[in-house]
């Protein structure tokens, strides 16, 4: 709570008469002060009181323009605030722009000094700088009257607040004109194809996909999910970043944006893909196959986010890099070196030799060689920031090699030269995108 000028005088006049009392010895002033002081407690207090009461009568309704548009593109938002006003009271409400969004034409304030129940209108635009879920935040009510101001915010919990969804903006992909639902196109599975299973359903997925019956039995909407052709899928592997770590988001953006561009171009072929998501060496729940593009979109707008990391290779030396080591270090033995140098190479060729035997493959190596063994793949498309250790990258591009698929790494450019060690440490063709 904050004072006007006018309580700023009152309290001025207070604290002048009880300094000018104490001086003079007049009970007179002593009584001036003290009832000066009073009164605008009183005040304060029933301003409290007010505040109380205006807050339990707001409600608040929002309506975004459209539900689901494209990184980048303006969205609009209309929102109506409900509130009983007292006489003698000032009401300003100024709605709050939603996260990681810059403000477009358009006013997120309304105000008004009529009694009684009241509407504040408002309508603005706004451009989501990032792909995901954007929920709206609410805003803050100011109340005033002559003497005092508070501000209040209005979140989420306390009106019903709407969400849109913003979809990366695909880089070397299919662009529509417009923002709307309408803008993803429509991808329906080649004729002829089986039904792979059931599942249910997503927002987002078209609902020419759900299956009456079995919706009808279970109480809840199920998706026909269809098989894809048995061959020759390229598989998109998507690195996602730490989560614990510091991510240029903005770098990150552009690599979400190429992907969403080559999903995008493939599926409006109906040409299938595998998508799967990993966070270094730690393997993600995103797992996508097929050619519905509402569905893998939908996918890559909610799961393509940093995370954070369980396990971390620690830049693990591969088996094939540690046999290297150990004839490095028999062939250092055998020259003539001092003692002590002798000493150490083989003491590091004795643990590598133990950590062989003991250790086969790491469990990530584990699992992805299971992916990549289940079918035969056209390619692996691995994106990755290629920050920090890169170890998770040199054991899938080693089994790949294993089974002869073509495997490619895609890397945002940077103003810095932090992503070069990549094209020694991969030791396979780095796209900079």
């Amino acid at each position: 709570m904050k004072t006007t000028p006018c309580a700023d005088g009152f309290l001025a006049v207070f604290l002048v008469l009880i300094i000018l009392s104490c001086l003079l010895d007049e009970p007179v002033l002593l009584g001036a002060g003290t009832a000066t002081g009073l009164l605008l407690m009183g005040l304060s207090i029933l301003f409290l009181f007010h505040v109380d009461k205006i807050l339990k009568t707001v409600s608040g309704s929002w309506k975004f323009e459209k539900t689901l548009i494209r990184q980048g593109r303006s969205n609009a938002i209309a929102c109506i605030i409900s509130l009983v006003i007292p006489a003698g009271y000032r009401v300003q409400y100024t709605d709050t722009l939603p996260p990681m969004c810059s403000p477009g034409p358009g006013r997120n304030t309304a105000m008004s000094e009529a009694e009684g129940r009241q509407e504040l209108s408002l309508s603005y635009q706004f451009v989501p700088h990032y792909h995901g879920t954007i929920k709206h935040q609410g805003g803050v009510i100011t109340i005033q009257n002559r003497f005092f101001i508070s501000s209040v915010p209005i979140t989420a919990g306390r009106v019903d607040a709407p969400s849109v969804q913003v979809q990366p903006w695909p880089l070397f992909g299919q662009v529509e004109k417009s923002g709307t639902s309408r803008d993803l196109e429509f991808i329906g599975p080649v004729k002829g194809y089986s039904i792979r299973q059931f599942r249910e359903y997503l927002p987002g997925d078209d609902i020419r996909y759900v299956d009456w019956k079995i919706s009808a039995k279970r109480g809840r909407l199920y998706i026909r999910e269809y098989a894809t052709p048995a061959d020759d899928l390229p598989m998109i592997i998507v690195d996602l970043p730490d989560a614990g770590q510091d991510t240029d988001m903005e770098t990150f953006s552009r690599m979400v944006s190429s992907i969403s561009g080559y999903v995008e171009s493939r599926l409006a072929k109906k040409e299938p893909l595998r998508l799967i998501a990993i966070s270094g060496p730690n393997m993600n729940d995103l797992f996508y196959e097929g050619y519905d593009m509402t569905h893998c979109l939908a996918l890559i707008r909610e799961k393509i986010h940093p995370v954070p990391r369980t396990f971390h290779l620690f830049r693990f030396m591969m088996r094939s890099d540690m046999r290297r080591e150990i004839s490095r270090a028999d062939l250092t033995i055998s020259r003539d070196i001092p003692d002590n140098a002798g000493h150490f190479h083989a003491r590091v060729r004795d643990i590598r030799k133990q950590h062989m035997e003991k250790v086969k493959t790491t469990r990530f190596a584990h699992a992805m060689n299971k992916i990549l063994v289940s079918r035969h793949f056209q390619e692996i498309i691995l994106y990755s920031l290629c920050d920090g250790d890169v170890s998770h990258i040199r054991e899938i591009a080693s089994l790949a090699n294993r089974q002869n698929i073509p495997f490619r790494v895609r890397t945002p450019k940077r103003s810095d030269n932090s992503m070069q060690g990549i094209f020694s440490l991969a030791g396979e063709p780095v796209e900079v995108i």
